[in-house]
């Protein structure tokens, strides 16, 4: 199959409210019940309630200038990159696929391990939201396809750009495997890339900081 580009995940990490797993019909029951995070492209993943689109309504009527320029800025590549150093090198891809093999499997306990404390924290709650509606994310085929090192003056915190593909979806422990198949066969690879701030727990073992998404 030929990869397809994508936003990857919402919000540009693992990080963004859970989506609820109650059945529905048509293209909304597909973005819900299908998609995994970098299938999402920010469909069905709030439902908005009466006094959210009141807010809403009210944000873009006094913000859409402020708005579109911080979603561009959000978006765009950084200028300056170049290959990783030999000890990124030798230590990021591993860690990517540790990262990426806990949160298939909604393991916690992994993942404490691999974030600080604030960004597990913000993860902790999806994942806690996905056990709730029985939901796993799965991505089948994840393999790296280009890394990249930004080049910043910060000696604490590492950035690297990774282009990846994947087939992402959800599948479901209280669902038959009828059901959970259909999504799997349902599902195309698609290509994601994001930024991945990370910072060094000590010589050997680093620390995920921050996602942030691509387009």
């Amino acid at each position: 199959m030929v990869p397809t580009t994508t936003l990857a995940r919402a919000g540009g990490s693992m990080g963004s409210s859970s989506t609820s797993s109650s059945s529905s019909t048509g293209s909304d029951s597909y973005y819900d019940n299908y998609r995994g995070y970098r299938g999402y492209n920010n469909f069905g993943y709030n439902r908005f309630t009466i006094g959210d689109i009141v807010v809403t309504g009210f944000f873009i009527l006094f913000s859409v200038y402020s708005f579109k320029r911080n979603r561009q800025k959000k978006y765009t590549p950084p200028e300056t990159y170049d290959e990783l150093t030999p000890q990124i090198n030798t230590h990021f891809e591993p860690f990517f696929y540790q990262v990426e093999d806990a949160w298939t499997k909604n393991d916690l306990e992994t993942l404490k391990t691999l974030m600080s404390p604030y960004y597990y924290a913000k993860q902790k709650k999806i994942i806690n939201g996905y056990i709730r509606n029985h939901k796993i994310d799965k991505m089948d085929g994840l393999v790296i396809i280009d890394l990249q090192q930004v080049m910043t003056s910060s000696n604490e915190k590492v950035q690297v750009i990774v282009t990846a593909q994947a087939r992402d979806y959800f599948q479901y422990d209280n669902k038959t495997d009828d059901y959970n198949n259909q999504i799997q066969e349902d599902t195309n690879i698609e290509r994601f890339k994001e930024i991945w701030t990370l910072t060094w727990k000590d010589e050997t073992n680093l620390q995920l900081c921050n996602i942030k998404t691509i387009a």
